[in-house]
């Protein structure tokens, strides 16, 4: 039996029972999970690297303190963390099966891994005392490769963004709902731009107090890129949705997870953890 579905009445709220709100709440904790983990990883690749050349770190929930490293080539350590882990996830995303809230949870890791890492290429050039600027200048490198870089950098988001749609658009409940340019925006809208805007705000107890770690601040930028994905959706007309209408279950277990890496964050990565084991007894 074939559940004929519209996407056309005027109301928020007739447009979010159409989609679901199980679903838009999966993609809103999805991408929270994406930001923290993000972050945590490019913290965490500082902190190894530091290890590796001698040094220490100590991780925070929203920083790494690095002591007994005198070059800044170790601040790199996060950009690449990222994308080793970031591409590894997309290679990966083709193989989780069905599209439910696990694969949904996956694809908001790769967009906000691939975004920490290309952000980071971004700013090169217009942020001396960003982490991947300053492990930029230990480099002998000829002047004006660092816009190069950043250049690189930039066309990673455009490519993340764009791709991003056909992503999104393949989680759609039913064919109908995606039929169209425009229900393809508004499919996009609820199911990648809000959830962006949304993580923003949930993801801020993860990161608290900032102590001057500028994550806080730096926020509302994690979803800048989505407007792209929205613009994307309208020309996307190569993904179809189910004939039989698709329901998506709430996400218990994705919200659980989440509380219990806040405790984490709060009560544990708070008050720092050094990235060397042999002194964590």
């Amino acid at each position: 039996m074939t559940a004929e579905v519209t996407v056309s009445g005027p109301l928020t709220t007739e447009t979010i029972k159409r989609i679901g709100p199980s679903l838009v709440v999966a993609s809103a904790l999805g991408s929270t999970l994406g930001i923290v983990v993000a972050q945590f990883v490019d913290d965490l690749g500082d902190g190894i690297l530091a290890l590796i050349l001698g040094g220490n770190a100590v991780v925070y929930n929203n920083r790494v303190e690095i002591t007994g490293v005198s070059s800044d080539l170790v601040w790199a350590g996060g950009f690449l963390l990222c994308l080793i882990v970031g591409f590894f996830a997309l290679f990966s995303y083709p193989t989780a099966r069905g599209h439910g809230v696990a694969r949904l949870t996956l694809l908001w890791m790769v967009l906000h891994l691939l975004r920490q890492a290309f952000v980071q290429a971004v700013m090169v050039p217009f942020d001396a005392d960003s982490p991947l600027a300053l492990a930029y200048q230990t480099l002998e490198a000829p002047a004006g490769l660092e816009y190069v870089l950043s250049a690189a950098g930039a066309v990673g988001l455009l490519l993340v963004a764009l791709s991003a749609a056909a992503a999104f658009l393949a989680f759609t409940p039913h064919d109908k709902m995606i039929s169209t340019g425009r229900k393809r925006i508004t499919f996009a809208f609820w199911i990648a731009l809000v959830p962006a805007i949304a993580a923003v705000f949930l993801s801020i107890p993860f990161f608290v107090p900032d102590a001057g770690s500028g994550v806080v601040p730096a926020l509302p930028l994690t979803a800048v890129i989505f407007l792209v994905t929205l613009a994307a959706a309208h020309g996307t007309t190569t993904v179809h949705g189910p004939e039989e209408l698709r329901e998506t279950p709430w996400p218990w277990g994705l919200g659980a997870t989440l509380v219990v890496i806040l405790l984490f964050e709060q009560l544990v990565l708070r008050g720092g953890v050094s990235v060397n084991p042999v002194l964590w007894g």
